[in-house]
Parts: structure tokens; C-alpha cells; sequence
């Protein structure tokens, strides 16, 4: 995980502006700690919050497109988890959750960039990942049904790399088919073939 750095200053004030410049990051993206505050120098422990940074850039990007949606953000074991809730979700969830899959995948991009350690980001509202998840599973099984039928592949597609998870895992254990991703971007096909003879 990424640990803290210190950073001084001949007051808290300027040792904060040295954090900041030193993270690259505003003020309230920082978690910090007051190390010793004696004297004619002020020295912090500061380190980059990953929940803050996610949370300043789910509300101003909600802000700017002057959408009603608010992110509940939890610190996880496995994931940083931000639950949405609004009356604009309907804009994430249309097309088969493309809207939420693509903010999911900005809001880890930015991680990425502004840490070198961080967990996953997993954005849902009301349950919407599961019940998608079930039906792409039911989909995943239907088109390997009619590929072992007709025994040529069967294309599902285009679909958001969580999407294209959900058929490969759905599919992972089925003696009888293999899955590969076809096309370039974000958004590709899956091919569903029956296994070839070895």
C-alpha cells in the first residue's frame, strides 16, 4: 500500500501547501498527521485518500452535468465500494448498465494514475450489478446452448468489459464451449465457440 511522506513547513498552513504540491493533489484529497508542531517548524505525514479523491470526482462530475445522483463511498477489504442513489441512475443503467460500467472504469483510471496501490472501485445502485449479473449469466448459457446446437459460435455483443466478465465466468466451467473477446476499445463481442477437439 502506499505510505505516508512527510513534508514541513513554518507552519501548518505552509507544510499542508507542501503536501499538496509534493502529492500533486488539493488539500482535501490528503489524509494527514500533525507530527510535531514545536518551534519554528511544522512537519506532516500526508498521503493521497483514495475515498476522497473518488468522492470529489463522482460530486463534481454529478455536479457539472447537473445530474440528481449522490455516491455513498465504504473503504472495503477487497474494494472501495460506492453505492449510487438518485433520481438520474436510469442514465447509468440504460443499455444494459454501459453509463455505470464506464464511470466504474474512470473512477479506477484515476486511481491508477494518482496511486501507485489501491483496491478496486465496484459502483452499483440498488442492487443493479446482481440482477445484471444474473441475466447475463441466463444469456451466456442460452447462446452456448444454441452454439453446441448448431455447433458454429454464437457472437454476443457489444458489451463493457464487466459485461464480457460476467459471460466469460458464467461460461468457465462449461466443458462444452470457449469464450474469446473479439473487436478493439471499450466495448467488444464475445465469441462462444463449442471446444475444439484436442
Amino acid at each position: 500500500m502506499n505510505k505516508p511522506k512527510s513534508f514541513q513547513g513554518g507552519s501548518l498552513d505552509e507544510a499542508l501547501s507542501a503536501a499538496c504540491s509534493g502529492l500533486n493533489s488539493r488539500l482535501e484529497e490528503l489524509h494527514y498527521d500533525v507530527v510535531t508542531g514545536e518551534g519554528a517548524e511544522v512537519v506532516v505525514e500526508a498521503e493521497v485518500d483514495p475515498v476522497a479523491v473518488l468522492g470529489l470526482f463522482l460530486s463534481e462530475s454529478f455536479r457539472a452535468g447537473d445530474l440528481e445522483i449522490t455516491a455513498h463511498l465504504a473503504d472495503r477489504e477487497e474494494a472501495l465500494e460506492s453505492e449510487l442513489q438518485g433520481g438520474d441512475l436510469h442514465l447509468l443503467t440504460a443499455s444494459g448498465g454501459r453509463g455505470l460500467d464506464a464511470l466504474q472504469y474512470l473512477c479506477n483510471r484515476i486511481l491508477n494514475r494518482r496511486l501507485t496501490d489501491h483496491r478496486p472501485v465496484h459502483l452499483d445502485c440498488d442492487g443493479f450489478k446482481e440482477r445484471r449479473a444474473h441475466k447475463l449469466q441466463e444469456r451466456a448459457e442460452a447462446a452456448a446452448d444454441e452454439a453446441l446446437r448448431r455447433g458454429a459460435p454464437v457472437t454476443l455483443g457489444p458489451l463493457t468489459p464487466a459485461a464480457r466478465r460476467e459471460i466469460h465466468l458464467a461460461l468457465a466451467d462449461d466443458p462444452g464451449v470457449e469464450t474469446d473477446s473479439d473487436g478493439e476499445g471499450f466495448l467488444k463481442r464475445i465469441v462462444i465457440r463449442p471446444r475444439r477437439r484436442r
